[in-house]
């Protein structure tokens, strides 16, 4: 065995392991482009001829997509944390309020933040709200809000 051959295994097996470092990590970023071209290189380096560098290719890819079966097995176990899945369940209900939790705001009294090009920000109480007219309205302008509509609040000047 020349020192070629061994080289380009040696290359092949650690291109090989950078594209399984890849699997591990989100986006596709430098352990992937080096896992690529040095896998290239290991094949091109340890075939003699065509067919021996096809076989190799091809023994590599066999190998890379084990390794990428073995690691969507382990990260689908619940015993293992993947570094690129939320695991956690957010709850739909928590995420939005419903228009009609938002009533108890009609009626309330406070200042524009911004200038209300039909939208833009709203003090009221002391809390910040996103909020729409149905007008152009000057930043600092007094507000009240008018209604709820589509969970969005709808201010006219007062």
């Amino acid at each position: 065995m020349g020192t070629v051959p061994v080289l380009g295994i040696v290359v092949l097996v650690v291109g090989i392991i950078l594209i399984g470092v890849e699997f591990y990590m989100p986006g596709f970023g430098i352990p992937g482009i080096f896992g690529i071209i040095f896998t290239a290189a290991g094949i091109y380096l340890t075939g003699d001829n065509t067919y021996d560098r096809v076989l190799i290719g091809v023994i590599a890819i066999v190998i890379i997509a084990i390794m990428l079966v073995i690691s969507i097995i382990v990260f689908n176990s619940k015993k293992v944390k993947s570094p690129i899945k939320l695991d956690t369940d957010l709850p739909a209900k928590d995420l939005f309020i419903e228009g009609k939790d938002m009533e108890y705001l009609i009626g309330r009294k406070g200042v524009a933040l911004t200038d209300l090009k039909l939208s833009g920000k709203g003090e009221f109480d002391g809390v910040v709200l996103d909020i729409m007219g149905q007008e152009f309205i000057n930043k600092g302008t007094l507000l009240v809000i008018k209604e709820i509509k589509n969970n969005k609040i709808i201010v006219r000047e007062g």
